[in-house]
């Protein structure tokens, strides 16, 4: 019997590998926005209305997307769970840089 479908894992083992994702996915998506504010000359303390904010939405929007292929490859592994959060985490990340790039989401007061 040869079945196609990918194998199922345990809840347990699948919700604590969710759980280490999503710190994982916390800890790199906040490296990802600071080198994106680093790359540009976006300065808190004086915002300047013309500074380009690009860099942030590449790099945010590319971690975003590399968090959607980490879902495809935990479905193939049977990690239900895992591809719940991992598509979570990157519609989040991309819907940020939506927002952002058409103009519904201000880093400036």
């Amino acid at each position: 019997m040869n079945d196609h479908s990918p194998s199922r894992r345990s809840t347990g083992e699948d919700m604590i590998f969710a759980v280490l994702l999503c710190l994982l996915d916390s800890i790199v998506g906040i490296a990802a926005l600071l080198t994106g504010l680093a790359r540009t000359n976006f300065n808190p303390l004086e915002p300047d209305p013309h500074a380009s904010l690009t860099p942030v939405f590449a790099y945010v929007g590319g971690f975003g997307g590399l968090v959607l292929l980490s879902a495809i490859g935990l479905f193939r592994l049977g990690y239900r769970v895992c591809v719940a959060t991992q598509t979570v985490a990157a519609v989040a990340a991309l819907a940020f840089c939506a927002a952002a790039m058409s103009g519904h989401l201000a880093l400036t007061s």
